[in-house]
């Protein structure tokens, strides 16, 4: 079972990306994706922790990224059954 809070912030989709000029609307979604995820106490759950790990962009978005990741990584189960899509986005940053 997913948390509200949980399913509130994956509503939101994909962390938006550092790319282009910043704007007013790319400030209010950073904060907004920010805020969401300061909702969600922890540890997650390794369901909400899979569920999380899809809202990864393909950047860090301005440090939003490790705060998912680092959410995600409360999971009971995490260190053996990390979600793909965590691994991958931490591998992208990193190659």
């Amino acid at each position: 079972m997913i948390r509200p809070e949980v399913s509130e912030f994956i509503a939101l989709g994909k962390l938006p990306s550092e790319d282009g000029e910043p704007d007013e609307a790319l400030e209010a979604a950073v904060q907004r994706a920010g805020d969401y995820l300061d909702r969600i106490t922890r540890p997650v759950t390794d369901e909400e922790a899979h569920a999380l790990a899809e809202c990864f962009g393909k950047d860090e978005c301005f440090g939003v990224g490790w705060v998912l990741l680092h959410l995600i990584e409360t999971a009971p189960h995490a260190r053996e059954d990390q979600p793909e899509a965590a691994r991958r986005w931490r591998t992208g940053l990193t190659a």
